[in-house]
């Protein structure tokens, strides 16, 4: 006959016991450690890199900009706040509903507060608005200034409103242009008369070159979808910058 141990309840129930409260003592020590770090993070770290800080426009670019433009975007009332506490002025825009296919809502027109566009009657989503005041304040300013010695007073553009699927073909996904999610930037016009093109300026071994680079690659740090020249031939003469779609940078 196998042997079998004798039971000891009150043993058993109080290991039990043990248990339980050491898994309660370990779970307030780690909650405990997570708001330790949550508050040396919060006093120490730049409101730039911390998620759930308010986003603005004034705050250079960090680690956790995309995503909190990505998410304050999707509400229109704090995407306005947004700018107009980082003192960009805008429109309202009408709504426009075209084809089945092409509906922009709550959009926004620039009217101040950074270097226009050219053209300037560019209308697009609050989102995309918010991401290109903060890529033109903390990205394309402090870029010219650092490689070009000079600021820039107009950004040249394609447009972005423009009802249609990915490269105008008859089928195939719809672009995010067709939501004024998007916009085409074809170069940089600068203080002192110069002016830069992605076209003709891309390959440029020099500052003209080094700034089209420098602002294609911050640009993907706000941005969800960034396409250059590097891109495919389609893009050789702009910026493709939108908020919507897959996480692209090329």
């Amino acid at each position: 006959m196998a042997y079998r141990a004798p039971r000891h309840p009150h043993i058993e129930k109080h290991a039990r016991h043990q248990t339980i409260m050491a898994r309660v003592v370990g779970l307030v020590l780690i909650w405990g450690i997570v708001g330790i770090m949550a508050l040396l993070a919060e006093r120490s770290i730049p409101a730039q890199h911390l998620p759930w800080k308010t986003l603005s426009v004034i705050d250079p670019v960090g680690v956790a900009t995309k995503a909190k433009a990505a998410r304050t975007g999707e509400d229109n009332a704090a995407c306005r706040a947004v700018l107009t506490q980082g003192g960009i002025s805008f429109a309202e825009v009408q709504e426009v509903s075209a084809d089945g296919m092409c509906q922009v809502r709550d959009a926004v027109r620039f009217t101040g507060g950074m270097a226009p566009l050219r053209p300037a009657d560019i209308s697009m989503s609050c989102k995309e608005a918010l991401a290109v005041s903060i890529w033109e304040r903390q990205v394309v300013q402090p870029a010219a200034f650092e490689i070009l010695g000079e600021a820039v007073v107009a950004i040249d553009n394609y447009g972005s409103y423009a009802c249609r699927r990915i490269y105008g073909q008859a089928e195939g996904p719809i672009s995010e242009h067709a939501s004024a999610n998007a916009l085409d930037v074809a170069g940089f016009r600068l203080a002192n008369g110069e002016t830069i093109s992605v076209l003709k300026d891309w390959n440029d071994p020099g500052p003209k070159g080094r700034f089209l680079h420098r602002v294609r690659d911050d640009a993907c740090r706000v941005f969800i979808t960034v396409l250059s020249p590097d891109y495919n031939a389609a893009h050789a003469n702009h910026l493709h910058l939108d908020m919507g779609g897959g996480a692209l940078c090329r």
